[in-house]
């Protein structure tokens, strides 16, 4: 009979590191809804002809899921948003505004799972941002 009540406590605590990995890999609301619509259009119109409209690759590199943002390769928002915003558009680097780069950042933050919030991406912000970039794009 002592044997049980160990047993649950062992259920339990599994269950308790399972959630605690669940929230660990829940990805943070860095931008909000109408900034990843914004850069839904900046990025149609600046990006895709190299980038691909869905984000997959054509000339430049995929910009969605783990050949691009894996957990392995140990990117940062800022990394990515630093060459983004000094070395995109490719043929006019840094060309576009401060909110344009924020909202492309927000739209591909978007397209790799990440949640919109309350709280608008700013320039600065993504700048600085020491949040790990993994896409839960599979």
């Amino acid at each position: 009979m002592t044997r049980y009540p160990f047993r649950s406590l062992l259920v339990a605590a599994a269950l308790g590191l399972a959630s605690t990995a669940a929230q660990a890999t829940t990805p943070p609301a860095l931008y909000t809804a109408s900034q990843a619509a914004s850069g839904q259009t900046l990025f149609a119109t600046n990006c895709s002809m190299c980038h691909g409209a869905a984000l997959q690759g054509i000339s430049g590199p995929a910009l969605i899921g783990q050949s691009f943002a894996s957990a392995a390769n140990n990117y940062t928002v800022a990394a990515i948003f630093d060459e983004l915003s000094q070395q995109m558009p490719a043929g006019n680097p840094g060309s576009l505004s401060k909110s344009d780069y924020t909202d492309i950042m927000a739209f591909i933050l978007s397209k790799n799972g990440y949640p919109a919030g309350s709280t608008a991406l700013t320039y600065d912000g993504a700048q600085s941002s020491t949040v790990k970039l993994v896409s839960q794009v599979k």
